[in-house]
């Protein structure tokens, strides 16, 4: 990952992972309101489009768990 000591990229990782899993979880509710409020589905695939991002980010953050090196 880098020459950072262990604990700091762990540190570093989990930041990484919680960001991401944030952007999952407000736009999946963002989406879900939406639905429930009528908006167009382009707004709501958007937002869920965001979500599979961040999803294939957090897949990726997992492969590189800082100890797994």
């Amino acid at each position: 990952m880098s020459d950072a000591p262990a604990s700091e990229q762990v540190r570093r990782w989990r930041h990484s992972l919680r960001n991401e899993l944030n952007v999952i979880i407000m736009a999946t509710s963002t989406a879900s309101a939406l639905i429930e409020h009528g908006e167009s589905l382009t707004r709501v695939r958007e937002h869920l489009a965001r979500a599979e991002a961040a999803s294939r980010r957090c897949r990726d953050l997992v492969q590189e768990w800082p100890d797994s090196t």
